[in-house]
C-alpha cells in the first residue's frame, strides 16, 4: 500500500485539533486540507492553491453523490424555511406540549421520529430536525442533546438496513469478496443480514440514546449542556454558531398559527416519498440510492407547493412572500454546503496521501484469527475519525478484512459487523463526518459544540464494542449483544451518578470539565 507515513495523519489531526481549540469549522477544514495538499504538492504553495480549486475543490462538486447532495440541500433549505415561517412549528408544539410536557418526553419523541425515517441518514436530520426543534426549544432540551439525538437515529440506523443506500452499497462490497473467494454457498444478503447483530455500535448506540433521552442521565460535556438549558434557558450557549440560523416567526396580525401547515405539507411529503419508493420495487426489491434521494427530493418540493397553497389560502402568507422566504431558506444553506464542500476536500486529500492505507498497514501486525474482529473495527475506527468517511472506510476495510477472515479462518459475521460498526464509530467522533455536520445542521446547533458533547457517548458505547468484538472472535455468537447491551446501559448510569456526586444537582451550571 502506498501512502505517505506518518505526514499522511497531519490534515486530519490539524483540521479536527483546530476546529476544536478555535471553535471554527471552516478555517479549520480549510487550513487541514491545503497543508494535506502542500504535502502532496511536495510543499509548493501556489501548486497547492491552484490543486485546491481545480483537483478538489472542482471535482467534489462535480461527484454525482456530492452534486445530488447538494441539491438536496437547496430543496430541503427551502421547505424548512418556509414551513418555519408558517407558524405550523409553534402551533404543533403548542398541541403536542399537552402529552409531551417535559425534557425527557421531548428528547424521546424526537428518538422515535428518527427511528421512523429509517430510509434516509441525510433526510433524517434534516425532516426531524426543523420538526422537533421548537418544541425541544419550548422544554429546555440543549442543541448539543439534540443534536445528538439526530446524529444517533441517522447513519446507526440506516446501517442495519439492507434495502436503502447504505446496505446496498456494503452488500456489493461484500459481494465482490465472496466472488473473488469463489463462495457460493452463500450470499451477500444473506452474509449482511447474518451480520447484524455483530452490528454491536450502530446497536448499542440507538439503545443508548433511548435510554438516555427517556432518562436525561447525562454525564461529561452533556450535562453541562443540559443544565444550561434548564437552570439559565440557555438551550446554546453564549457566543456558539449554529449551524442553522433560526428566526423568530412574525404572522399577520389577526393571524393564528395553525399546525396542520406543519403536518399536511409532510404528511404529503411522506406519502410522495414513498410512491417514488414503492414504483422502484420497495419494500422487496433493493432500491438504488439515486432513487432514494430522487424520491427524497420529489416529496420535500410537491410538500412545499401544498404549503404555499396552504399559506395562501389561510392568508398567512401571499405567493410573492413564499417565494422570498424559499429563496432565503435556500441562501441560508450555504455555509452548510461550504462546510460539507470541505469536508470532501479533505477526505479526498487524506485519500491521496493514503491515510487509511497507513493506519492499515500500523495494525497488520497485530492480527490474528480471534483478534481480527476487535482490530477490524479499531481500524476502521480511525481510519473515519481521520478521514470523516465510513463509506470510504468500508470501501477499504472490506477487500482487507474479508480476505483475511477467509485465510486466517476467523469468524466473517463479526469481520462484517466490525468493519460497518467501526466506520461508524470513528463517523460519530469526526467533527469532520458528513453526517456529524448534518446533525449539527438539523438541529441549529454549534457543531463543535455537537462534537465534543456527543464524543463521551460514543466512547461508552465504542469501548464496550471493543471488548464484545474480542468475545465474537472467540465465541462466534451473537447472544453476547445481549450483556453488552446491559453493560452499555449500567456504565451510562454509573457515569452519570459519579458526575451528579462531583457535580451536585445545585451547583452552577457553569461546569468546567
Amino acid at each position: 500500500m502506498e501512502h505517505f507515513g506518518i505526514l499522511s495523519l497531519v490534515p486530519p489531526a490539524l483540521a479536527i485539533g483546530l476546529a476544536v481549540l478555535t471553535k471554527n469549522i471552516i478555517p479549520s477544514l480549510f487550513i487541514g486540507t491545503f497543508v494535506g495538499i502542500m504535502i502532496y504538492a511536495g510543499g509548493n504553495p501556489i501548486t497547492a492553491l491552484e490543486m485546491f480549486i481545480r483537483d478538489y475543490t472542482f471535482e467534489v462538486i462535480a461527484s454525482s453523490y456530492n452534486a445530488q447532495a447538494m441539491a438536496m440541500m437547496v430543496i430541503i433549505g427551502g421547505f424548512v424555511a418556509l414551513m418555519t415561517h408558517s407558524g405550523g412549528a409553534l402551533a404543533f408544539t403548542k398541541k403536542v406540549t399537552k402529552v409531551i410536557n417535559s425534557k425527557n418526553k421531548a428528547q424521546t419523541g424526537s428518538w422515535i421520529a428518527g427511528i421512523l425515517v429509517w430510509f434516509t441518514d441525510m433526510g433524517n436530520a434534516l425532516l426531524v430536525g426543523p420538526i422537533f426543534a421548537t418544541l425541544n426549544d419550548k422544554l429546555k432540551v440543549s442543541r448539543e442533546k439534540f443534536a445528538y439525538v439526530l446524529d444517533c437515529t441517522t447513519s446507526p440506523l440506516v446501517s442495519l438496513i439492507p434495502i436503502v443506500g447504505w446496505g446496498v452499497y456494503n452488500m456489493g462490497l461484500i459481494q465482490d469478496q465472496l466472488d473473488a473467494q469463489g463462495i457460493t454457498e452463500m450470499t451477500s444478503w444473506e452474509a449482511f443480514i447474518g451480520a447484524i447483530p455483530y452490528n454491536f455500535y450502530a446497536i448499542m448506540t440507538l439503545i443508548l440514546c433511548g435510554y438516555l433521552a427517556m432518562t436525561g442521565n447525562d454525564y461529561g460535556p452533556m450535562l453541562k449542556a443540559e443544565r444550561r438549558a434548564e437552570e439559565e434557558g440557555k438551550v446554546i450557549r453564549d457566543g456558539a454558531v449554529p449551524m442553522r440560523k433560526t428566526k423568530e416567526v412574525n404572522l399577520p396580525e389577526g393571524v393564528e398559527p395553525k399546525a396542520s401547515t406543519m403536518i399536511v405539507p409532510v404528511l404529503v411529503l411522506l406519502v410522495s416519498l414513498f410512491t417514488i419508493l414503492v414504483s422502484h420495487g420497495f419494500p422487496t426489491e433493493q432500491v438504488e440510492g439515486i432513487n432514494i434521494r430522487t424520491a427524497i427530493a420529489f416529496g420535500f418540493i410537491l410538500g412545499k407547493l401544498v404549503l404555499i397553497g396552504m399559506l395562501k389560502y389561510y392568508n398567512i402568507m401571499n405567493f410573492d412572500k413564499s417565494l422570498s422566504t424559499i429563496v432565503d431558506g435556500m441562501t441560508g444553506m450555504m455555509f452548510m454546503i461550504v462546510v460539507l464542500v470541505l469536508a470532501w476536500n479533505i477526505g479526498a486529500v487524506t485519500e491521496d496521501l493514503g491515510t487509511a492505507d497507513f493506519l492499515v498497514d500500523l495494525t497488520e501486525g497485530f492480527l490474528s484469527p480471534t483478534l481480527l474482529p476487535a482490530v477490524t473495527f479499531l481500524t476502521g475506527a480511525l481510519m473515519a475519525l481521520a478521514t470523516g468517511t465510513s463509506w470510504g472506510v468500508f470501501a477499504i476495510m472490506f477487500p482487507i478484512a474479508l480476505p483475511m477472515a477467509f485465510a486466517l479462518g476467523a469468524p466473517l459475521l463479526p469481520t462484517i459487523g466490525a468493519v460497518i460498526g467501526g466506520g461508524l464509530f470513528g463517523d460519530h467522533c469526526s467533527p469532520i463526518s458528513d453526517t456529524t455536520i448534518l446533525a449539527s445542521m438539523g438541529s441549529a446547533c454549534d457543531h463543535i459544540d455537537h462534537f465534543q458533547t456527543q464524543m463521551p457517548y460514543a466512547s461508552t458505547v465504542g469501548v464496550i464494542a471493543v471488548i464484545m468484538f474480542v468475545l465474537a472472535g472467540i465465541f462466534e455468537t451473537a447472544l453476547i449483544l445481549i450483556p453488552g447491551t446491559l453493560a452499555v446501559i449500567v456504565l451510562a448510569f454509573v457515569l452519570h451518578k459519579m458526575a451528579l456526586y462531583k457535580h451536585p444537582k445545585n451547583e452552577s451550571s457553569k461546569l468546567n470539565y
